[in-house]
């Protein structure tokens, strides 16, 4: 769904924004502080419920008591405002009472510090990728995911005062055995998508292959799993062994990419990795998220610049990128230019 207003009040550094914004591209243009990186939290904010950075707390601009974020897509509206620990959420005039809805309401991709390199990043960072894309794709990702969550917590739980056998290992083991069923699924669909992205990139006919270490013993069931573990994990007050625990592991020439590739082409793979999961979005006949993009030019040459913006341009989606300088935006590149400065917009420029 294409946003077409966005609204920020008391966020950080911005005390009041709004922004009619364009259907593709939507370029934010100042120097470090400006808040650039803040109107993409926004965006965030309203996607997922959860900012990208710290908690709540910290996100409130200094000397006021709410936030409160808007943003209007079509003939639907949606807004968030958060005073303290209370959240109120409402979309086109009802309650939203839990943040899952809005992952549907406002689909994003959001690509910024902490994730932007997450092939060489954390097992956390790699995994909550890869869930993303299969929540989108699969209808029943979510619930299934929801149950193992809930199994585990409570598991986890009974395990800081364990009395008798465990009540949770079937619950936990029929749903973790379902989460990495259908991850293995989904990386066989994307995996063909990002060779040709790879190759389109390099140039090179490298094997390219994903990994998806399932996060328990290889060769035993999940359940097995718990079970040989439990001594263990009462021990610690939680549970070693399940998909939580999964990496996904990123080969080129049957070698680990971290271990052959550059800081630079590791980012590269990364992008590639999150334009395969909208091409097969795409493919499943589902409607494209919108893309936070923050500092867009970050350890990319101007060819990789071009490159990225042109597998976006096929994609036809909307999107919203900061960079600290115009000169940063590849040429020929239709959409709005915002500039920002100490979290006020100084001139819109619509090319």
């Amino acid at each position: 769904m294409t946003l077409e207003t966005l609204q920020i009040q008391s966020l950080r550094c911005i005390q009041n924004l709004q922004l009619s914004t364009h259907a593709r591209w939507n370029w934010l243009i100042g120097a470090n502080g400006a808040g650039k990186s803040t109107v993409l939290e926004a965006l965030h904010i309203l996607g997922t419920g959860q900012t990208w950075r710290h908690g709540p707390r910290h996100v409130l601009r200094e000397g006021d008591a709410e936030y409160l974020l808007s943003a209007r897509m079509s003939d639907h509206f949606l807004a968030l405002r958060r005073r303290g620990e209370v959240r109120e959420i409402r979309y086109d005039g009802e309650s939203v009472h839990s943040a899952w809805e809005l992952l549907d309401i406002l689909p994003l991709q959001s690509l910024h510090d902490d994730n932007s390199h997450f092939v060489a990043g954390t097992a956390d960072d790699r995994r909550r990728i890869m869930d993303w894309g299969i929540y989108y794709v699969d209808p029943y990702y979510g619930t299934v995911f929801r149950e193992y969550r809930r199994a585990l917590a409570q598991r986890n739980a009974w395990l800081k005062k364990p009395q008798g056998k465990s009540p949770w290992d079937s619950a936990l083991a029929m749903a973790g055995e379902g989460i990495q069923q259908r991850r293995q699924d989904y990386l066989t669909r994307i995996e063909p998508y990002l060779q040709k992205l790879w190759t389109s990139w390099s140039g090179a006919t490298e094997i390219l292959s994903l990994h998806l270490q399932s996060g328990w013993k290889e060769g035993l069931a999940l359940q097995e799993s718990l079970q040989r573990d439990l001594g263990q994990d009462r021990e610690m007050g939680y549970t070693h062994s399940g998909p939580h625990r999964a990496n996904l592991v990123f080969r080129v020439r049957q070698r680990m990419a971290l271990d052959i590739l550059s800081r630079g082409q590791l980012r590269i793979l990364g992008l590639a990795y999150r334009i395969a999961q909208l091409l097969l979005l795409r493919e499943a006949g589902f409607a494209l998220p919108t893309l936070l993009i923050d500092d867009f030019a970050a350890e990319l040459d101007e060819s990789a610049r071009n490159w990225w913006v042109e597998q976006l341009n096929v994609l036809n989606v909307q999107v919203f990128a900061a960079v600290t300088a115009a000169g940063q935006i590849p040429a020929g590149v239709q959409g709005s230019h915002f500039y920002l400065a100490q979290g006020q917009l100084e001139k819109e420029i619509v090319i």
